[in-house]
């Protein structure tokens, strides 16, 4: 394997990859502002928190069930193409809720179908953006590339969860995910101008073709270990966080004592030391990804406790200094371990296996979230909030823990 590349200025003659990195940006932002207006809007049109848990329970099924087929299909498709058509379908269908919304039409039913019909069109796009990458990068630049994708959606993100509640405020759900569905468009609009040469199977797209494609996946990951235990880190990533999540509003409310403002103020946090994390991952040069996996995975363990413990310090300055340090540690952590995980990923899988190896690792990791839930739902049931929170991070040290017994990381 070729040396990695560390600096960013390396980036500047990657003209085609920073257009798609341009694109995820817009993208980015357009997210973090639907994440809101969707919540709002789901919320005004259920007016139940049980049928929201519903919604959104259902929405991860077209990624479990059909990301590693859609995958599968993908890799005999032009890339470019399903980015660019699937940007502006997902656009489309933004617009088309936000017009029966004002029209007074979208009821419960059609706000689930419309939900899970914009998760199916994800489930095409993810693969083909994650195919993209090794096409447009070198592999000796594959982290930077990561880094500096990750820090810049960071920040998007940021500037969008900040303007979201004002943009919802002004100009209602309607107007904000007019927002989004305009963030689809211009991204389809930038994908269009990369140039990107792609060799394309000559088999075309069919059932057949698409079982033969997934389970020549299978046979990889099969026969690659560490890709199995790359996968595994993956879902186990997302696992934990988990709690933090479930837990996150009753913690704030009945420990904190604060409000939606003190929720805000924690996801900033993270998302901050997520994108600087991201950015600094790439100068960590004499510890192997191995060891930058389990030493931040570990740290994450770590804040996931301080924050638990937090909850039950006084005064209150204490309580909220070592919550928001608690975030800062766990968003710095995750922020490295992102850019290892993905650099490593791009590196270990031949191009030609990028879109359905990534549509099974999305399917793999979003199914640890409802999992995670369960457990979580379980556990409230039982123990305090903090506790719980606890036992989450002392699971996941421990779970690190075991990753130094792995041989097969060796090779990251």
């Amino acid at each position: 394997m070729e040396s990695e590349v560390t600096s960013y200025s390396s980036l500047r003659s990657e003209k085609e990859y920073l257009k798609l990195i341009a694109a995820n940006i817009i993208n980015r932002f357009g997210d973090s502002i639907d994440g809101i207006a969707i919540a709002w809007l789901m919320y005004q049109i259920t007016q139940s928190a049980a049928l929201m848990a519903l919604i959104l329970g259902l929405n991860y099924l077209p990624t479990i069930l059909l990301q590693p087929f859609t995958g599968a299909m993908v890799e005999r498709l032009s890339k470019k193409r399903v980015m660019i058509l699937f940007d502006i379908a997902r656009g489309l269908v933004v617009v088309a809720m936000a017009g029966l919304y004002v029209l007074g039409f979208l009821t419960p039913a059609i706000l689930t179908g419309m939900m899970l019909l914009i998760s199916t069109l994800e489930a095409f796009r993810s693969p083909a953006g994650s195919a993209i990458v090794p096409l447009l990068l070198k592999p000796e630049l594959f982290k930077v590339g990561s880094a500096l994708n990750q820090t810049a959606s960071r920040i998007s993100e940021i500037v969008g969860l900040a303007l979201a509640g004002g943009v919802v405020a002004l100009l209602g759900s309607q107007g904000a995910l007019l927002i989004d569905a305009a963030t689809f468009f211009l991204s389809a609009l930038i994908i269009g101008f990369i140039r990107v040469k792609e060799d394309l199977p000559e088999e075309k797209v069919s059932l057949k073709s698409t079982a033969k494609s997934f389970l020549e996946g299978l046979s990889l990951m099969k026969t690659s270990r560490v890709l199995v235990i790359l996968l595994l880190i993956g879902a186990l990533m997302n696992f934990l966080f988990v709690p933090l999540n479930a837990y996150a509003a009753p913690f704030i409310a009945d420990y904190l004592k604060g409000g939606a403002e003190t929720l805000s103020l924690l996801n900033i946090v993270l998302v901050l030391a997520l994108g600087f994390g991201s950015f600094v991952a790439p100068k960590i040069k004499r510890i192997s990804g191995k060891t930058q996996l389990i030493v931040f995975g570990i740290i994450e363990g770590v804040a996931l406790c301080i924050f638990a413990l937090g909850g039950y310090l006084s005064p209150k300055l204490l309580q909220y200094g070592v919550v928001l340090f608690s975030c800062v540690l766990m968003g710095f952590g995750a922020g490295i371990i992102n850019v290892v995980y993905n650099a490593a990923f791009l590196r270990l899988i031949p191009a030609d296996f990028m879109a359905r190896l990534s549509g099974i690792s999305t399917a793999l990791i979003v199914c640890s979230m409802p999992i995670g839930s369960f457990i979580c739902s379980a556990l409230a049931a039982v123990l305090p909030v903090p506790v719980a929170i606890l036992a989450s991070g002392l699971l996941s040290i421990g779970l690190y823990l075991v990753l130094t017994r792995v041989k097969s990381l060796d090779a990251l």
